[in-house]
């Protein structure tokens, strides 16, 4: 069971709503964050591949809490992970349709490529030092005709379906907060 225990997700915020924006304020100030919570648990989330639970420990100035806030930021963070996911489906659909459309650039560039290896083999002839030239150059057609598309196809769209599986996690958290006297209040 030990092993099911939570991935604990600390947030020290000024308001409530520095979970999914951050409002103006001194940017010179020890307590001011550069990223939304939001943005923190995404990214610690993403640094590991685990099926834990996730609870965020949000801590707010005490007048920024009351008996509402763990639910506000709760249903809040759900319907925010919902709609960045529905976001994170589509950008993943449209990257593979680019992989598929850089695949009518990529395809002339690989054919004259590999016409260059057939010709290097025909006129230079084999064990030539011509050959190597053009057979190696043919070669890196191909390869500059299929890398782009094919990276496109199916490595780019790996980054969305992690961002994808951390905001699940997410969607799923608890959510605590609790009053810290030390943070001010703005």
């Amino acid at each position: 069971m030990a092993d099911r225990a939570p991935q604990v997700i600390p947030l020290r915020l000024q308001h409530p709503e520095e979970m999914f924006v951050l409002g103006q304020t001194d940017l010179f100030s020890e307590h001011r964050n550069f990223l939304t919570g939001v943005e923190r648990a995404i990214s610690t989330l993403r640094g590991h591949r685990s099926g834990r639970p996730v609870r965020l420990e949000v801590t707010l100035p005490v007048s920024q809490v009351d008996d509402g806030t763990a639910e506000r930021i709760r249903r809040t963070l759900g319907r925010y992970c919902d709609d960045r996911i529905d976001y994170n489906q589509r950008e993943r659909r449209a990257t593979r349709f680019d992989g598929l459309s850089y695949l009518w650039v990529g395809m002339p560039i690989v054919i004259l490529g590999f016409l260059i290896v057939t010709l290097a083999a025909h006129v230079a002839g084999r064990g030539q030092g011509s050959n190597l030239v053009l057979d190696s150059g043919g070669w890196v057609l191909v390869w500059v005709g299929l890398w782009f598309p094919l990276d496109t196809l199916v490595f780019t769209p790996l980054a969305y379906s992690r961002e994808i599986r951390a905001l699940e996690r997410l969607r799923a958290a608890s959510v605590t907060v609790e009053p810290d006297p030390l943070l001010p209040a703005q």
